[in-house]
């Protein structure tokens, strides 16, 4: 039973240390200054550095939004930034989108 214990606890730690684990996919209040980033190289299934980077989406750029997620197998947009970075640091050049994990 320790040994279980104690293998949980450390696999916990290093979960959340090494960034695999997140406990909030919910955009901030508007979009940062800082800009979010891909941390996922091209040609693998794409995720953001930072939920809370992102803001809501305004209205006019739901669908457009929607329609980004879904290319990508994943549900609607829930956040949205005006200039995202690539998994490079170099400016996105569109609209980046905080998709709803499905």
């Amino acid at each position: 039973m320790r040994m279980t214990t104690s293998s949980i606890i450390l696999t916990g730690f290093m979960l959340f240390s090494s960034g695999c684990a997140y406990l909030n996919f919910t955009p901030g209040d508007k979009p940062s200054d800082t800009a979010p980033k891909l941390v996922s190289p091209p040609g693998q299934k794409q995720f953001w550095n930072n939920a809370k980077l992102f803001g809501p989406v305004p209205k006019i750029y739901q669908d457009e939004g929607d329609k980004e997620c879904a290319a990508q197998g994943n549900g609607k947009a829930i956040g949205y930034h005006p200039h995202p970075k690539d998994y490079y640091g170099k400016d996105f050049g569109k609209r980046g989108y905080l998709c709803s994990v499905i």
